[in-house]
């Protein structure tokens, strides 16, 4: 899969002139009139921002391609209004819907010659607006100043965030390749997401009068089953139609997901694999300020929160007088319990920390009763409140459960794939119990607007208390796991086969050789380094994140990116320079868990990995370092033994993987 992506990258890298005739198009479609509505133009520009961060665009062509398509798309507008002012009016779409052309006029009313700016960052006015302008009589010289200006604020606006995420894709592909094809996924969904909701709400009211109107004179005609069905449809007292579609693709999607997890589970995918490396660096970057915050964010799924929550979901629906909906509700919550309590006695997968819980742990229970809590009420007051209360309802309850998850994940009480499967599980019966109380309750409930304040005071008043019963203690078992003890022998004749050929990344996929095996002090192994010419890797500071975007900088300048094995950051790092400026070599140490006794001392042993890097001056703005794939296997492993005051014990082959193995003179 990496190999691919490589590949694809150095596809549109060798032929940018593709990338850039599409760049062009899409602006220039989505600036035209009528068909830029439609055109997903933005998208384009954003993918195009994400192949300048990875080095395989030019920024400069890129912004350059995109200026001149907008200025010609809505130029060709301009002409068109112009030039047919009377005739638009009858043409389609416009003879179709005169709305869209009224709105048009309505914001140029508004803002004069500025709507042409403004309109550039509107989705449904976008390729609307210069048209008006043209109808209207704006004079050319006036309509393309305020063009050009347009022009040179979107393109960087929809670009640059693109050369971000690119970036941040090219730092992730340094820990791990299944981090950026995740991190790819989820911006995109994202991304495609809001484009199509933006599509959908600028063109909703037109699309759903229209089908209504069809839909209507069909059912007229036709007064069988089919017809009857329509009419219930149509029934302004009927379901709203919208909900239920957003709470059956939640059970689709959640319940389709929560069956491959299971699946990955069972079959020991290398989700679990991800699992245990998640899991390692929660438990390698633990500090005690972050024990305390996370702590005190994770009563937010504690009992005595929920339960808090439950009784007042339980009042309020009382008051309302809503028997059958606390019915349904808490036949969900007992059904989904007795159903994860099943599934983890016929799992029976273990917690990652045996000292936080001894219960089963997939699917997680705590994490499903957040989600069926928190859910259901966002539920509840969604549908109560205006759109915007809504939605920042509904994001803060996702939100919340997104805390109280990664809380129980840092302290090791499940595993990731534990809170994944759980909150999928729930999810499913939160859509059920939410598409059963709209068939049952079609009509809008009374508003309740001041109830999602209500919510809130009972769950600060929840937290704020248990801080004052003293009930957000931190868990007391950050002490390090003690080394295990060999002697020299042991750790020459087996202890080293035990220990991996090859650096692992998150999702398991191998990476560059562990060349090095050094059993010595971390004072020790960074003195003698020093002394052959060595320094620390430069750590992420600003001057050396402004260095990414120099001109003119030399590779050491650079800050070292960081890199996991099996989900444990690098405990030293250390670089010098290579044979010329834009080349260094980098060399990182990961512990084993293990110590080497001599019979008067022991050590812990490293295990190491050295890469030679190169600078790409092809992908300036961004000054990115590439892995030199060439380096040979005797550089590899003898450089960083030569002139130590270290011994060469033996060079064993790791799978065809020439591995030194090292000790200081004093083991």
């Amino acid at each position: 899969m990496e190999h691919a992506y490589l590949h694809l990258l150095h596809l549109l890298a060798g032929h940018p002139e593709w990338t850039l005739t599409v760049v062009f198009l899409a602006a220039f479609l989505e600036s035209a009139a009528v068909i830029g509505t439609f055109i997903p133009g933005s998208t384009a520009m954003f993918l195009a921002g994400a192949l300048t961060g990875t080095g395989s665009l030019s920024l400069g062509w890129a912004l350059a391609c995109a200026i001149a398509g907008a200025i010609a798309g809505d130029g060709l507008s301009f002409w068109l209004g112009s030039r047919y002012k009377s005739q638009i009016v009858k043409r389609w779409p416009f003879s179709r819907h005169p709305e869209v052309l009224e709105a048009g006029y309505r914001f140029f009313d508004r803002h004069g010659a500025k709507s042409v700016v403004f309109a550039r960052f509107v989705g449904p006015l976008r390729a609307i607006v210069p048209v008006v302008a043209g109808m209207l009589g704006m004079t050319p010289l006036r309509f393309y100043a305020m063009n050009v200006l347009s022009a040179l604020l979107w393109a960087p606006a929809h670009i640059l965030p693109g050369v971000v995420f690119g970036a941040s894709v090219l730092l992730a592909g340094a820990v791990s390749f299944r981090l950026v094809v995740i991190l790819a996924m989820l911006v995109g969904s994202v991304w495609l997401s809001y484009r199509a909701a933006a599509l959908l709400i600028s063109h909703a009211n037109a699309w759903s009068s229209a089908a209504g109107r069809h839909l209507g004179s069909w059912a007229c005609r036709h007064p069988g089953p089919l017809g009857r069905a329509a009419r219930r449809m149509l029934d302004p007292n009927a379901p709203d139609a919208s909900s239920v579609l957003i709470a059956s693709l939640i059970v689709l999607v959640c319940g389709a997901l929560f069956f491959g997890v299971l699946e990955d589970v069972v079959t020991g995918d290398p989700l679990t694999h991800v699992d245990r490396s998640v899991y390692r660096f929660m438990q390698s970057v633990r500090t005690p300020w972050g024990d305390t915050v996370l702590a005190g964010l994770a009563t937010l799924g504690s009992t005595a929160t929920l339960a808090a929550l439950i009784v007042t979901v339980v009042l309020w629906m009382l008051w309302e007088r809503r028997w059958r909906t606390i019915g349904y509700w808490l036949a969900a919550v007992v059904f989904s319990q007795l159903l994860i309590f099943a599934l983890q006695f016929a799992l029976q997968r273990a917690a990652p920390n045996h000292l936080m819980t001894d219960a089963y742990v997939f699917p997680s229970n705590h994490v499903a009763a957040a989600v069926i809590v928190y859910g259901f009420l966002a539920f509840l007051l969604a549908r109560r409140v205006g759109m915007l209360e809504a939605l920042l309802v509904v994001t803060a309850s996702m939100l919340i459960v997104l805390v109280i998850a990664f809380a129980g994940v840092y302290f090791g009480r499940y595993w990731v794939s534990d809170a994944i499967g759980g909150a999928a599980l729930a999810y499913v019966w939160v859509a059920i119990v939410g598409l059963t109380a709209i068939v049952r309750h079609p009509q809008p409930p009374p508003p309740r607007r001041w109830m999602p304040a209500i919510v809130l005071a009972v769950v600060l008043a929840s937290m704020g208390t248990q801080s004052g019963l003293g009930m957000m203690g931190t868990p007391q078992d950050m002490a390090p796991q003690p080394l295990s003890h060999v002697t020299r022998e042991q750790w020459t004749v087996s202890v080293w086969q035990r220990l991996p050929c090859y650096r692992s990344d998150m999702g398991g996929d191998r990476k560059e050789p562990l060349t090095l095996q050094w059993v010595s002090e971390r004072e020790s192994i960074r003195r003698q380094l020093l002394g052959e010419g060595w320094v620390e890797g430069t750590e992420l500071t600003p001057h050396s994140l402004l260095s990414l975007a120099s001109p003119d900088v030399a590779a050491t300048a650079l800050p070292v990116l960081p890199k996991l094995n099996n989900g444990v950051p690098s405990s030293l790092v250390f670089m010098r320079p290579g044979g010329t400026r834009d080349q260094r070599d980098v060399l990182r140490f990961w512990p084993t868990g293990y110590a080497v006794d001599n019979g008067t001392a022991a050590a812990p042993l490293w295990v190491g990995a050295i890469a030679h890097e190169r600078l790409s001056h092809a992908s300036w703005p961004l000054n990115i370092l590439r892995i030199d794939k060439q380096v040979s296997a005797f550089d590899t492993r003898m450089k960083p033994a030569e002139g130590l005051d270290t011994a060469l014990v033996a060079t064993v082959s790791c799978h065809g993987v020439p591995v030194s193995l090292l000790a200081s003179a004093a083991q």
